[in-house]
């Protein structure tokens, strides 16, 4: 009887481990599964850029390319001839992607410095001098709580009408936003600049305020606190800023088709321009677009990871 109850701390403590092991598996299984489900639209369009035409659509599916190839990659960035099926006209329209590669870089990258720039200085009051009261920096976000399809008409309206009419009557001068560089950096900034001053919010109150006030006690002046303190101190938490509000104006589709055409084309925009002039035959090159709309945000973020893992943990920090 001693014996057996001597025994029972160690048996309970097996149990104890037995069943601690078994939730990590349950909770590893779950998390893969969930993760498989994520990665595998991916893995598929990576795998159906690399396949001929007849891979495309073959049964049983080949979840690898028997042949690998970069004919497709050819056709986007006009490496290779053409498929001699393809018309005229739908091969012009669905292999312009080194035009709007060089769109979607140069809005998504000033539309991301500007809303970066401007949500900054913005946080900073907010933070500082407590503009707009108390609940403000929570009503910054309601922007962003109204869907941009509601929006989007709108938009195009003061765009092409209201503008060029007002601009017409005032100066004599017609200028329109519409189809644009400048409408759409604009535009990005706008819908962006909610998220960039909410999260340099979070990192700039995590800047001790002793620090800004020792500066002003030896003389610095306000521009000078904030760019030789501040700013150096929440380096991180930009980088991560810009970063993520670089892949929302990446990935953002309604806004460009709707304020857009024909001069400036963003990726997303080209990938659905693709999709209507080949009637979804050429799933191939359409693969291939959406890897080339993928990968830069992914190396993206594995060259910056460390400033990513030190931004993400700098609002954690207490003072």
């Amino acid at each position: 009887m001693a014996a057996t109850l001597a025994m029972s701390p160690d048996a309970a403590r097996r149990r104890k481990l037995r069943r601690q092991r078994r939730n990590a598996a349950i909770r590893h299984a779950i998390l893969l599964a969930w993760t498989a489900v994520i990665v595998f639209p991916i893995f598929w369009m990576v795998s159906t850029s690399f396949k001929e035409a007849g891979e495309w659509v073959t049964w049983p599916p080949h979840w690898l390319p028997h042949e690998p190839t970069l004919h497709n990659y050819a056709q986007i960035f006009a490496f290779g001839p053409m498929d001699a099926s393809l018309s005229r006209q739908a091969t012009e329209q669905a292999f312009s992607i080194w035009k709007a590669l060089a769109d979607a870089a140069l809005v998504c990258t000033m539309a991301s410095l500007l809303a970066l720039l401007l949500g900054t200085f913005l946080a900073y009051a907010i933070s500082r001098f407590n503009v707009g009261g108390k609940y403000f920096r929570h009503l910054v976000l309601t922007i962003r709580m109204i869907p941009p399809i509601v929006v989007a008409i709108a938009i195009l309206m003061y765009y092409a009408i209201l503008i060029p009419y007002a601009t017409s009557a005032l100066f004599g001068v017609r200028v329109s936003l519409f189809d644009t560089y400048a409408g759409l950096i604009l535009i990005y900034t706008a819908t962006t600049l909610p998220f960039v001053i909410w999260m340099m919010l979070s990192f700039i109150e995590e800047v001790p305020y002793t620090l800004e006030h020792a500066a002003r006690m030896m003389g610095a002046g306000r521009f000078t606190v904030l760019r030789r303190i501040v700013l150096p101190l929440v380096a991180s938490g930009m980088v991560v800023t810009f970063l993520f509000v670089f892949i929302l104006n990446w990935s953002e589709f309604l806004l460009a088709l709707t304020l857009t055409h024909p001069e400036v084309t963003t990726l997303t925009v080209l990938l659905n321009k693709f999709q209507s002039a080949s009637e979804g035959r050429l799933y191939g090159p359409q693969a291939a677009i959406g890897t080339v709309i993928t990968v830069p945000v992914v190396i993206l973020g594995i060259l910056i990871q460390k400033h990513l893992v030190k931004g993400f943990s700098f609002g954690m920090i207490r003072k």
